[in-house]
């Protein structure tokens, strides 16, 4: 492997969970001295049969997705589909979908919209920026570095009502202000910090409908008993005074989570163990209860491993090693009907296995007597690593790639560029 190549990898490894890595070797975390203050059975892709277990199906560049199965019992169709425009290179969507170029950014990780509709993004290298599209044509036109000198930041939200912005990086959950408007922080301070780093570390992070900060935190290893209780599980932190408390357990690493617009119930990916070949474990979305051990170290799958009385299964499975990172919910806008409240995923692809497709898994929730049940078909597939996702104020998907230093706007018919 050439130095650059390997330099990349070893980055982006940290930054996902070394899937494909030797569980001997792990990076080594970087800390900062700070003052306290008050990881794809994979994806069906549309056309064939949904299951909870999903097997993509390639489809050649810049041809359009077949319709759903009859048996999805979910239909796209549209009288009209409107006219589309896709700039990604190999990109494949639905019939009548836009996917366009946002803007450009450094190896982005976690986006988030203000009230004002305008995207806050992190990126590997360090700094959050704002990214405004001042003449609605669904492409940025002004790029503010509202900060920078976080370690890792793969975590960012905006506190509703008050433009407050809180950022994840490596151990510690940080407050951004900008009390002047001007787009540039000019308060900053830490709300929580030591919160345990190894292998992986603090996740993204999103305000939950009683007003605390929710947040998963990823095992500091392959597989191990962890030290730390917080290590392998969501918690949650008040956002002013940074009290905490472990919500749920057993989950290696938590990327993301989303609160479901109906019910307001917690939902999360998480990504699997390494050392179990290249079929096993797969990746999850878990319907997150309060309280719950979901299985980390000792049971994956649908009951796989020596240790599963009393875990939760997860809701959905998606390939393993694939990496199914960043979620939202579609709540409204001009998508067909047939896409509201159903979660997005963003498949991030794998280090240790070849062939495996990226892109955005569509997962069609629907809660039963039994629990929630999932169906999941692929929205877009391209050639890149998704991370970072965020359903905008104008209904469209924003969705970054780590692999080309970009953000991507997909959109229900072609913007006026």
């Amino acid at each position: 492997m050439k130095k650059g190549c390997f330099l990349w990898w070893l980055a982006a490894c940290w930054l996902v969970g070394c899937t494909g890595v030797n569980s001997a070797v792990s990076p080594t975390p970087i800390f900062t001295s700070e003052t306290p203050n008050p990881s794809r059975t994979v994806i069906s892709a549309p056309g064939m049969s949904a299951t909870n277990t999903l097997t993509p199906t390639p489809q050649p560049s810049n041809t359009p997705l077949p319709t759903p199965s009859p048996t999805l019992a979910i239909s796209t169709a549209t009288p009209t589909v409107p006219p589309a425009i896709v700039e990604v290179e190999g990109a494949v969507l639905p019939p009548g979908f836009s996917m366009v170029h946002f803007a450009a950014l450094y190896r982005p990780t976690a986006l988030a919209f203000d009230e004002n509709g305008r995207l806050y993004a992190t990126s590997f290298d360090g700094t959050v920026h704002v990214l405004v599209d001042t003449d609605g044509n669904g492409r940025a036109d002004q790029d503010h570095l509202f900060f920078s000198g976080f370690n890792t930041p793969l975590g960012i939200t905006v506190q509703s009502g008050t433009g407050i912005i809180y950022v994840s990086s490596n151990g510690k959950i940080s407050i951004l202000q900008d009390n002047d408007g001007d787009l540039v922080a000019d308060q900053a301070q830490n709300l929580v910090n030591g919160l345990p780093v190894g292998r992986h570390q603090n996740n993204n992070l999103k305000f939950g409908p009683d007003g605390w900060l929710y947040m998963g935190i990823g095992s500091t290893c392959d597989v191990c008993i962890e030290e730390d209780a917080r290590s392998a599980t969501i918690m949650r932190f008040h956002p002013q005074t940074g009290e905490a408390e472990i919500y749920a357990t057993g989950l290696r690493n938590p990327y993301d989570l989303a609160f479901h617009p109906v019910t307001g119930e917690l939902f999360a990916t998480d990504n699997g163990r390494d050392d179990l070949g290249l079929d096993a474990p797969k990746e999850e979305l878990n319907h997150i209860v309060f309280g719950a051990d979901y299985g980390f170290p000792d049971c994956w799958d649908e009951g796989v491993g020596p240790g599963c009385t009393g875990t939760e299964t997860a809701v959905v499975f998606f390939e393993p090693h694939s990496s199914a990172n960043s979620i939202d919910f579609y709540t409204s806008g001009p998508f067909p009907p047939a896409y509201q409240n159903d979660a997005f995923v963003a498949i991030f692809g794998s280090w240790l296995k070849d062939g495996v497709t990226t892109g955005i898994a569509r997962v069609m929730l629907e809660q039963t007597e039994t629990g929630w049940q999932g169906m999941t078909e692929w929205f877009a597939i391209w050639p890149g690593m998704p991370l970072g996702l965020a359903v905008g104020p104008d209904g469209a998907i924003y969705v970054g790639d780590y692999l080309n230093d970009a953000i991507y706007r997909i959109s229900y018919g072609a913007p006026d560029l």
